[in-house]
């Protein structure tokens, strides 16, 4: 008996998933610790960037940033502007040489701590190969968390990864 309970337990255990908690300042996001993931830190101008483990040449990337700024910055605005976000985004592809490819449409959902989530993306290629992009606004406690996720389109499998992180995120107190 105390053999299965031992089982169940381990089990429970391994179940659990670890968070990470990204502490800047007074305040912190916690993400789920995902396997072989790598975190940078003030990367790009983002200060937190999680590397998923190199697959077909490339490592996706998910960031994370507490703004600070108070919810009265209007994200479901992007529902009402996703014409501007377009045209923002073909934009930015004419600088860097890529070309349009899609665009997904904004969403919107609430994750399993409770939060509200923004979403919001864009496929795009870029010196021959194909790129998956999405942002997301959480509203975290009165404040936006912003967060980005770029993956090449064939490493489908990270973006069930970019999934469960952004359905668990959660954020600290005040």
């Amino acid at each position: 008996m105390w053999r299965l309970a031992a089982c169940l337990s381990l089990i429970a255990l391994t179940a659990h998933a670890k968070n990470l908690e990204l502490q800047k300042d007074s305040r912190s996001i916690f993400i789920e610790e995902k396997e072989n993931w790598v975190l940078g830190k003030d990367l790009f101008g983002m200060p937190f960037i999680y590397f998923s483990p190199q697959t077909n040449g490339q490592r996706s990337n998910i960031s994370f940033t507490d703004t600070g700024a108070e919810f009265d910055l209007d994200v479901k605005s992007l529902s009402s502007t996703q014409t501007k976000y377009q045209a923002n985004k073909k934009l930015w592809a004419e600088r860097v040489g890529a070309t349009p490819v899609s665009f997904l449409p904004y969403e919107t959902n609430v994750n399993l701590r409770g939060h509200k989530i923004h979403k919001i993306g864009f496929v795009y290629q870029h010196e021959g190969k194909t790129y998956n992009e999405k942002s997301y606004y959480i509203e975290c406690r009165g404040k936006i968390l912003f967060s980005k996720s770029l993956r090449l389109i064939e490493n489908e499998a990270h973006e069930k990864d970019f999934s469960d992180l952004i359905s668990s995120v959660d954020c600290g107190g005040v």
